[in-house]
């Protein structure tokens, strides 16, 4: 009887402590098409027990405490087939991370089921917002250009250059991989919108982030297209041509191939209308090919040429503030230039199984410049003189570019090896012929002397930068997770600079005090270790990050070398919380150490321009970066986003600007550098939106301001240099059959303050009116206007214009829309200038650009399409 109660009491408690065992189930849905599933809904099954959630938005999901290894998962999505699969890890441990869920779409058809609510245009998805290109208004033979300026947080400007939220996109992929092109204009402006799906803006942090989830710094924003997934095959070709008045003429084609396994794109531009100042003639071609070979490999590779030439005329005048008196000087520039640009890229990815991954990028560039420029200017106040300069130069650029990123996850859930080796190679020569013809004046206007300098520069610049990284995660449990990081950034750069002076018998000098050669080798290594927590409202980041450099500096000829070092132990910081209806709210820290460039460590005068010559500072330290980043965003029917961010930096590099004597007795100013603190800077940038009557009509609302202290020294005597900027914009606009009409006003002040003497303010005010649309008719036939007028307000008056630049379109179709005549006019009024304001250290600079003139072309456009849908 004993021995059968023993029997009983230990087989109780074995089933206790067997209970204590529980198991954590994870794992990610897709659908066939790639797509990560939002919000499905799934369930667990195991023994009596069933336990509920639902995916986040990177499609992933979770289950704590399973009481058992054995259970049964099921899966529903609506529009999708049902999905379900028993599983058992007997053998395996408590951590269970499930292979890819793939969810099929449901081809069977609801019946006495109406569905009256529309698909929402805008989807937010971690750092990627989705807008679906069919929930936008666009007529027949639209481009991506078209829906691209209907999409909240997205401005296009009339050169046709993308922005959101303040940055310029430069970069644009076609479903996930990079398309080799040299400005992205060059293919919004010619892809149909037939052809697409979504349009994807993505924040990128970079490979390394994607592979742990931390993420640093500010990221890239790039632009990728994704194309309709019910397509087996598209065929699709445009061409174009046009001719003008005034020798204005434009040519593009465009072919693109894509299947399931393979992506092909050709095109290419040549024209002269382009810009909208100055004389530019744009010629671009570039092929791309991605072939999907198996589930496992991929291959990009791509391929890019181009010219661009251009003679640009500008005016300009130049306040320069000094501690003896104001400078003041009028420039008129007459600049030609040619750059050829050549690129190949080769990218290749291998995913042996869910969770690793090892991709490969090879870059070999070459950019060739030339550029003649001719200089007039008459300076007045301080000093009385005239400069006419002549300047040649001659540049070469070969870039190679070679990473490599891989990362592996262990069959513990969560963990993470990941590790990046990248290599770029860049060398630049330049060489520089000008010619300085200086005149002074007296007090009453007569000649007091004149003089000429006729010199040489040959610079040459070598740069080898190497970055490695390497990222282990140790997860804790299903939610939190350790991370140790360690990356190393070196950066070598050999510099020469020989300066040859040419007598007027034309004998060439050596100037040995105004050659140098150095060389700068940069090291920093960066040791972190951090905390990760990611719920599902909560995903936050905490940890330190040790960061140890140094900057050596030898001179070859000398022998003379110097190390600077910098010892930083910087916090790592980035919260994330997510709000009902997709909204999200980051807030997050950057420290950067920021080394000096080589013009401002170069010992040497540079004496590009001999009355203002540039003087470095060998002693430099590096400078530290402390950045605030904060942003809301809220996507829908109506959309919110919100940037705050605040930069302070210690040791920062700045000016120092005195006026010095020449060899005539005149002054001249040279500008040194040295350290401070005091320099920060503060941005907000909003932006909003308004859709009514699904989109037939829409309301957009846009600021963007800053405020920035700067830090001066004149003849090494602190000073501050205060700016502000507030812009605000605001556009409507009416979506309909048989009208397409845009409207809104933008405005911008400028204040500039340096605070030596109360009148040294500079206030610039400008209005931006514009109106853009087009009317339809018959189907086929539309005519279509923009206007743009500018106010400004502030400038002085020999640069004071404000210009109305008026352009119109009609069009017409033929042969079931393959076939478009187009006439056009641009700059019907034929104005003639565009303002625009810079600010540099103690000038500022207001600028006059001459625009193209009027003229008039005929265009004649042929699209070529064939699409083959899947099961067809």
């Amino acid at each position: 009887m004993k021995r059968i109660l023993l029997l009983i009491s230990f087989v109780c408690s074995l089933q206790y402590v067997l209970a204590q065992t529980t198991y954590t189930v994870s794992g990610t849905i897709k659908d066939t098409t790639g797509q990560t599933m939002i919000g499905a809904n799934i369930l667990l099954l195991t023994g009596k027990d069933t336990l509920h959630t639902t995916s986040n938005e990177s499609g992933r999901f979770s289950f704590t405490k399973v009481p058992r290894p054995v259970f049964t998962i099921r899966v529903s999505v609506m529009g999708y087939e049902t999905w379900y699969r028993e599983f058992s890890y007997k053998e395996g441990g408590t951590p269970i991370d499930l292979p890819l869920v793939t969810l099929t779409m449901r081809t069977s058809t609801l019946k006495e089921v109406v569905i009256k609510a529309r698909p929402s245009p805008i989807i937010m998805k971690e750092d990627t917002i989705e807008y679906r290109a069919d929930q936008y208004r666009l007529r027949q033979n639209a481009v991506t250009e078209d829906l691209l300026k209907r999409l909240p947080g997205m401005q296009v400007d009339m050169e046709g250059n993308v922005t959101s939220m303040g940055k310029k996109i430069t970069k644009i992929r076609i479903n996930g991989k990079d398309f080799m092109v040299d400005d992205i204009k060059t293919l919004t402006r010619l892809l149909p919108v037939d052809l697409i799906d979504k349009i994807q803006l993505i924040d990128d942090y970079g490979d390394l982030a994607r592979a742990t989830g931390r993420k640093v710094g500010e990221p890239e924003r790039i632009i990728n297209i994704q194309t309709k997934a019910d397509l087996e095959k598209v065929y699709q070709a445009q061409m174009l041509a046009g001719t003008g008045n005034d020798g204005r003429y434009n040519a593009a084609v465009l072919g693109n191939y894509f299947s399931e396994k393979q992506q092909l794109s050709i095109n290419g531009n040549k024209n002269n209308i382009s810009a909208q100042v100055g004389n530019v003639i744009s010629t671009t071609g570039n092929i791309n090919y991605r072939g999907n070979y198996s589930k496992k490999f991929s291959m990009n590779i791509g391929a890019m040429g181009g010219r661009t030439t251009s003679e640009t005329e500008s005016l300009s005048t130049v306040k320069t503030v000094t501690t003896e008196g104001t400078l003041n000087s009028d420039n008129t520039s007459l600049n030609n230039s040619r750059a050829d640009n050549y690129n190949i890229n080769l990218g290749t990815e291998y995913k042996p199984k869910e969770g690793d991954m090892l991709n490969f990028n090879l870059n070999v560039s070459r950019n060739t410049n030339s550029n003649n420029s001719i200089l007039r200017a008459k300076q007045t106040g301080l000093q009385l003189k005239d400069q006419s300069s002549y300047n040649s130069n001659t540049g070469s650029t070969p870039v190679f570019l070679a990473g490599m990123f891989g990362s592996h996850r262990f069959s513990s859930l969560g963990r993470v090896m990941s590790l990046g080796l990248y290599v770029n190679n860049t060398n630049n020569d330049n060489l520089q012929d000008g010619t300085d013809s200086l005149r002074y004046y007296n007090t009453d206007g007569t000649i007091a002397k004149d003089s000429l300098l006729h010199q040489v520069l040959d610079k040459k610049n070598r740069n080898l930068t190497a970055n490695t990284q390497i990222s282990y995660v140790e997860p804790l449990d299903s939610l939190n997770s350790l991370e140790l990081r360690y990356s190393l950034n070196y950066n070598k750069t050999d510099n020469s600079q020989e300066t040859r002076w040419i007598t007027p018998d034309g004998k060439i000098n050596v100037i040995d005090s105004l050659s140098n050669s150095y060389t700068y080798t940069m090291m920093q290594h960066q040791m972190e270790l951090n905390f990760r927590r990611s719920t599902k409202k909560w995903d936050y980041t905490l940890g330190a990050r040790l960061q140890p450099a140094s900057l050596t500096s030898l001179a070859l000829e000398s022998g003379v070398r110097a190390t600077v070092r910098s010892n930083r132990l910087v916090p790592v910081f980035r919260i994330q919380y997510k709000l009902p209806k997709s909204a999200t709210l980051t807030l997050s820290y950057a420290g950067n150490v920021i080394f000096p460039t080589y013009q401002q460590m170069q010992p040497v005068p540079d004496l590009t321009n001999a009355q203002f010559p540039v003087i470095g500072n060998p002693d430099l330290k590096p400078s530290f970066a402390h950045s605030v980043f904060f942003n809301y965003r809220n996507a829908g029917l109506n959309t919110l986003f919100i940037h705050l961010s605040a930069n302070y930096t210690q040791d920062k590099v700045v000016t120092n600007v005195s006026l010095v004597k020449d060899s005539f007795n005149t002054v001249k100013q040279e500008t040194r550098f040295l350290n401070t603190d005091g320099d920060y800077n503060f941005r907000f940038i909003y932006g909003w939106s308004y859709r009514i009557n699904d989109g037939k009509y829409n309301l957009f609302l846009d600021g963007n301001s800053s405020y920035n202290n700067n830090i001066l020294y004149m003849d090494n005597v602190r000073k501050t240099g205060q700016n502000l900027v507030l812009t605000q914009s605001f556009r409507a606009n009416m979506l309909r059959e048989w009208i397409e009409l845009t409207a809104g006003a933008a405005y911008t002040f400028n204040r500039n303050v340096y605070v030596l003497a109360e009148n040294n303010i500079t206030n610039i005010s400008t209005w931006n009116l514009s109106m853009n649309g087009k009317v339809y008719f018959l189907k086929t036939l539309s005519l279509g206007m923009d206007l743009t007028k500018q106010l400004n307000s502030g400038y002085s008056g020999a640069l004071n214009a404000n210009p109305l630049l008026i352009n119109g379109t009609l069009e017409n179709m033929f042969f079931k829309r393959k076939l478009t005549t187009r006439l056009q006019v641009f700059n019907l009024l034929d104005e003639t200038s565009r303002m625009s304001q810079s600010i540099s250290g103690n000038s500022v600079v207001e600028n006059r650009n001459r625009l193209l003139g009027r003229y008039f072309m005929f265009t004649l456009q042929c699209d070529l399409r064939m699409f083959k849908g899947k099961g067809k």
